[in-house]
């Protein structure tokens, strides 16, 4: 059965909450929910029922298929200048005897194990350190690519791209084009975690601001580039707040194509 014959039987169901229905109506209508249905969803929605709906655009838009990626990841270092609440991950510099900082050259090794294996994409995000800066970086990109130049490069995100670019005093715009130019050829969704400013500000109120994240994301962009987006949820976030990032990433594609 395709998705258009599941979404037709579901609409069909005698019980169904006339707002569940009216959202599933306007899916097929290829309209869009609002803010108001998107925390109905979250509040009301069986499982389920939402899996008919996403299934149904799924089909819509990329047909009966399904695309996997075969990545490794490298993570330089576990050592980070901030200090975010939910973070079991990294270490202070003060607890550095509990971590680790690669070098390019360790990086490379690692990179070179993979030489014999069909991966496709590298990704690389860890801490926030002085001394990875946008030279380094720069440097890593390249020598990836010159060592094997199908290798996809996903790194860091926009909380290590903030700090790199103001610690060099250089704007978004310029950054992410040098980092296109060194190779980099995609950015994770990492350090969205919530947009909200007041949660934001009491889970990681050290790193970039919601409005930060998703300016440097829309320079990438503007390169013509792509990007991924998360959202760290289940901590002291409401179901609006959830609602509120997914409206944000909403416009920020509507922004960007």
């Amino acid at each position: 059965m395709n998705s258009e014959a599941q979404l037709n039987i579901l609409l069909e169901i005698p019980n169904l909450n006339g707002d569940l229905k009216q959202i599933a109506e306007k899916v097929k209508a290829d309209q869009r929910i609002s803010f108001t249905e998107g925390v109905l969803l979250y509040e009301k929605a069986e499982l389920g029922y939402l899996g008919i709906l996403a299934n149904y655009i799924r089909e819509k838009r990329h047909g009966d298929k399904t695309y996997f990626n075969r990545n490794f990841h490298i993570e330089p270092t576990n050592v980070c200048v901030f200090s975010c609440k939910f973070c079991s991950y990294s270490r202070l510099i003060k607890e550095k005897s509990e971590g680790w900082e690669y070098t390019i050259e360790e990086m490379l090794d690692i990179v070179k194990k993979y030489d014999d294996q069909p991966v496709t994409e590298v990704h690389l995000v860890g801490g926030v350190l002085p001394q990875y800066d946008l030279q380094f970086y720069s440097e890593l990109f390249t020598a990836i690519h010159q060592h094997r130049a199908d290798l996809h490069v996903k790194a860091l995100t926009p909380v290590e791209y903030h700090y790199m670019f103001k610690k060099a005093k250089i704007d978004y715009a310029t950054g992410m084009k040098l980092m296109k130019e060194a190779g980099l050829d995609s950015i994770p969704g990492g350090g969205a975690e919530i947009f909200h400013p007041e949660i934001r500000e009491k889970i990681a109120r050290d790193k970039c601001t919601g409005e930060q994240w998703l300016q440097i994301h829309e320079e990438w962009h503007k390169l013509g580039m792509r990007s991924n987006a998360t959202m760290l949820y289940g901590h002291i976030e409401t179901t609006e707040d959830r609602v509120d990032h997914f409206i944000k990433l909403r416009e920020q594609q509507d922004k960007t194509g």
